[in-house]
């Protein structure tokens, strides 16, 4: 095998015993899966509440970045995605799927930005905006048609900005 097939094996990672302490070793029981499984799909938490925390964590986190436009975003980028990586993980689990789908959009726009300007702020501020408007009206699901345009929009304004900004 050559070197370069070597390095891309995936590290494997030992858990530690304090963890294994917590949930044991082995495979689970089934039937615990399966009341896992079920405690998700009938969960009727509402989500309103926690998905406005995370907006009101990305809009402060919106704001200083915009105090900060023309810098280099690697200082904020944490700020920037801890909040969407949030709503992302917490929106699955409370059906909200299209929160879930529009936030791995704006990950990805973020994860390669190399600085801020005004265009991405206002990419960031229209997904702050649409995300809370989803979730003020607990609009559940993929939002079907509706969401898929949503999503779209989204993906074509992130490939208009990186088109811009590779002609400039």
């Amino acid at each position: 095998m050559s070197e370069e097939i070597k390095q891309d094996k995936a590290k494997v990672y030992k858990a530690s015993y304090m963890l294994q302490q917590k949930i044991g070793s082995g495979p689970l029981e089934e039937a615990s899966v399966k009341r896992m499984q079920e405690a998700i799909d009938n969960n009727d938490v509402d989500f309103t509440p926690l998905g406005e925390q995370f907006l009101g964590q990305l809009e402060k986190a919106i704001n200083e970045a915009q105090a900060a436009e023309g810098n280099d975003i690697s200082a904020y980028r944490e700020m920037l995605t801890g909040p969407v990586m949030q709503l992302k993980a917490n929106a699955a689990i409370f059906h909200y799927h299209l929160v879930g789908n529009l936030a791995n959009v704006i990950l990805s726009f973020m994860e390669a930005l190399s600085e801020l300007d005004k265009d991405s702020i206002e990419i960031l501020r229209a997904h702050h905006t649409t995300l809370n408007a989803i979730i003020k009206k607990k609009m559940k699901g993929d939002g079907g048609e509706v969401g898929a345009q949503m999503v779209k929009e989204l993906k074509d304004a992130c490939a208009r900005y990186y088109a811009k900004k590779k002609g400039q």
